[in-house]
């Protein structure tokens, strides 16, 4: 039989297969949809972990990414209130989960990869990714995940990589 521990550390491995795959792909509305799943990957990896910023931070996470990926295919732009709100959610969240200094990562990484998605632009979804996964390496780190902190490492590479295909590729998306 599989522990807790061990069952989040396989939650862990394939969010962050399909994460990894967002940092390559150019269409929006399919790296939206696999941001639900990622979403709910995570999320059950940190509620097995009992991080429960972490925990709390996905699920308002899976909401932002159904709203996202409803807009998207609409073809219709997010608006800036709707930015607003989530972040709004996700710190109450955050503050009634918060337990100490570390708990603030999983909002900054919120915050900027929201803020990233929200966006049109797949370079800035791109780079944003860099200090997103600073954030999560951080509080992995502090949630004692050790595929947590290994496979967000392999992602930041993985980020890298994506940059750089962009780059050799003019900046184009």
């Amino acid at each position: 039989m599989l522990s807790t521990y061990t069952i989040s550390q396989l939650c862990v491995i394939f969010a962050v297969i399909l994460l990894g795959l967002t940092y390559l792909l150019k269409n929006k509305k399919i790296i939206l949809f696999l941001a639900i799943l990622i979403s709910l990957l995570y999320g059950a990896q940190y509620l097995l972990l009992s991080a429960f910023t972490g925990f709390a931070i996905n699920m308002v996470s899976i909401i932002r990414n159904v709203w996202f990926y409803i807009n998207a295919k609409k073809d219709k732009k997010n608006e800036f209130w709707v930015l607003l709100a989530l972040i709004l959610i996700a710190s109450t969240f955050s503050l009634f989960t918060y337990k100490d200094m570390y708990s603030i990562f999983p909002l900054a990484a919120f915050v900027i990869y929201t803020y990233s998605i929200w966006q049109s632009n797949i370079k800035v979804y791109r780079w944003l990714a860099i200090p997103i996964s600073i954030s999560w390496i951080i509080y992995n780190v502090y949630a004692q995940t050790l595929f947590g902190i290994i496979t967000e490492c392999i992602l930041l590479v993985i980020e890298i990589i994506g940059i750089t295909k962009l780059k050799k590729n003019g900046g184009k998306k």
